[in-house]
């Protein structure tokens, strides 16, 4: 397992911070590309009241009683989750690693209730530079940084959520603009 920098720890909790006022106990909450160490859900399973599920191709062990884990590979045509089982699904960094993006959002849609919210975070464009420089030097992961396979401008996103039947689409920056949040309505 590789072994998480500083860095990488502060941009994950940031992540979490920023999606953190979005989450209620109540909500039944599936993380797309939970990873092995399922950050976002370990910190919500005690006082999470709903379903927490992560899917990741790279799960282990569920670290909470209170999570489910699902192995998939995001690439795949369906995810392993039922029609209307979610309210609310997230994905903080994964969009920018999927070839197959149109298909892993179909499925959120999918996945989610009748008014469920999606939340994802992706790099902007503007960040490669910096971000490539930075694992260059090891002070992030260099395989995860080299493993994006796409920057996502503010309108790419709008664009792709209305695409596939999002409404209520709201799509900002935040870090200097070197990260983007985009949030969407069933």
């Amino acid at each position: 397992m590789r072994i998480e920098s500083l860095f990488d720890r502060f941009l994950r909790r940031l992540r979490t911070k920023l999606v953190a006022p979005y989450i209620t106990q109540s909500l039944d909450i599936c993380d797309i590309g939970c990873g092995v160490n399922q950050y976002l859900l370990k910190s919500l399973a005690d006082v999470a009241l709903g379903k927490l599920v992560g899917i990741d191709s790279l799960v282990a062990n569920s670290l909470s009683h209170k999570i489910e884990l699902r192995s998939a590979n995001l690439e795949q045509e369906a995810l392993p989750i039922d029609d209307h089982e979610f309210d609310l699904v997230t994905m903080l960094a994964v969009l920018e690693h999927l070839n197959g993006y149109d298909n892993v959002i179909r499925e959120c849609y999918r996945g989610l209730k009748k008014e469920g919210r999606l939340i994802l975070t992706t790099p902007s464009p503007y960040s490669k530079p910096l971000l490539e420089f930075l694992a260059d030097m090891r002070v992030i992961s260099y395989f995860a940084i080299y493993d994006h396979k796409k920057y996502f401008k503010k309108e790419e996103l709008i664009s792709l959520l209305y695409r596939h039947n999002f409404r209520d689409v709201k799509v900002w920056s935040v870090a200097c603009g070197l990260n983007t949040v985009a949030m969407a309505t069933k």
